[in-house]
């Protein structure tokens, strides 16, 4: 029997838990989705571009009704990759010729794209989760930290809370290990003097630099603007003397410095992307859950999609995963609400989600070693020419 009141939690309003907002709402089955920032106007400015895929993301946002919309605001021209060593020597050009398969979307265009397809009312701002946990009854609740306010009732919570998920803990003990490397991201603005040497250099697409388990990369997004981001090996939990709250940096200046000369021997071509950057940085460790960590027995009232499921470092598939875990929980929510077993919808959903993660991760597994291995970019490069593996 259909409830009146809204039984689904979705926890975060990022890709994956938007879209499956977006198809229960063509669907009239009632949902809350919490989000932890305040309002739309607050979501970060940083988050790169995504290619969003014609075989999986694309399908997904179709499935949603929102296809057509991501086809006005998506980059189809050629975007290609240059790849270099520390010397600025290129070791590999790919060109843009998969760009109708896999346009390109600013991240925060593609969260505004299904923001305002899904209705305001469902989102609750500013609802940071403390926790979840399953009451006496049987069915979920919601404790949000600032409040200490408990919303009860829900018969099902979706994680889709990203890396530190609150949901988690109530399907499998994993929690994120450190990857050993911490991007400093930065932005070339369009009013930036060296904005035009950089369009000269990279184009629209990306510029890898790669080199010993280091990297630098530059990354066009829609405005003309380019994100840079600059790999550090340190152990967790690094702060900078310069870094502020959120991981913001205080004093640019100092972390400039220290970057160049953690980087003083590599090729001036490339070190220019550090040193005429914007005066803004921020802090990105890099985390993945534990591979074993994709097998869990499936727990009543509650399941985990995108990163909440299956946090990988970036491999360029992340969002088309995510995606498509916001579609095919969706479809199996669909199939059993009007019977009212979404236990079984998760079980559903699952058995298909587990085994093509686990599938995609150990695909990809040796591209992303080779590129941040010791011999890199030579190993990565002699992969793709010899057909080791391929762009998918």
């Amino acid at each position: 029997m259909v409830q009146d009141v809204p039984s689904i939690a979705i926890l975060g309003a990022g890709p994956s838990g938007l879209l499956l907002a977006r198809i229960l709402t063509l669907n009239s089955i009632p949902y809350t989705v919490f989000e932890r920032d305040g309002s739309p106007e607050t979501l970060s400015r940083w988050g790169g571009t995504l290619d969003i895929h014609h075989d999986s993301g694309q399908i997904a946002l179709a499935e949603a009704g929102v296809l057509d919309d991501f086809r006005r605001v998506a980059r189809y021209e050629a975007q290609g990759t240059k790849i270099v060593d520390r010397h600025a020597n290129v070791v590999l050009d790919i060109g843009g010729s998969e760009s109708e398969k896999r346009p390109e979307i600013d991240r925060r265009d593609l969260r505004d794209l299904l923001l305002h397809s899904v209705p305001s009312g469902r989102i609750r701002w500013g609802s940071k989760v403390a926790k979840v946990e399953r009451g006496n009854d049987g069915t979920m609740a919601v404790h949000l930290a600032d409040n200490d306010k408990v919303l009860s009732g829900f018969n099902l919570i979706v994680g889709a809370d990203g890396a530190w998920s609150k949901a988690r803990n109530l399907i499998n003990p994993a929690r994120p290990v450190y990857a050993g490397n911490t991007f400093v991201t930065a932005c070339v603005s369009k009013s930036n003097p060296y904005h035009s040497s950089l369009v000269e250099l990279c184009g629209p697409g990306m510029y890898l630099a790669a080199d010993s388990g280091h990297q630098i990369i530059a990354q066009g997004l829609a405005d003309g603007s380019y994100q840079i981001n600059i790999s550090v090996p340190v152990t967790e939990g690094w702060q900078h003397s310069s870094s502020g709250g959120a991981g913001l940096i205080s004093e640019p200046p100092a972390l400039r410095a220290f970057l160049m000369q953690l980087y003083a021997d590599w090729a001036p071509t490339i070190t220019d992307l550090i040193r005429n950057s914007d005066d803004a940085f921020r802090l990105w460790p890099l985390y993945a859950l534990p591979f074993e960590s994709l097998r869990w027995e499936s727990v009543p009232g509650i399941t985990l999609i995108g990163d909440a499921a299956h946090l990988e470092i970036p491999d360029g598939e992340g969002v088309n995963r995510a995606l498509t875990d916001g579609v095919s929980l969706a479809r199996s929510i669909v199939k059993h609400y009007e019977g009212g077993d979404l236990d079984v919808a998760v079980r559903e959903y699952e058995a298909e989600m587990l085994p093509r993660v686990r599938g995609e991760i150990e695909s990809n597994e040796v591209k992303i070693k080779l590129l941040w291995s010791s011999d890199a970019p030579k190993g990565f490069v002699d992969a793709v020419m010899g057909g080791d593996f391929g762009k998918e």
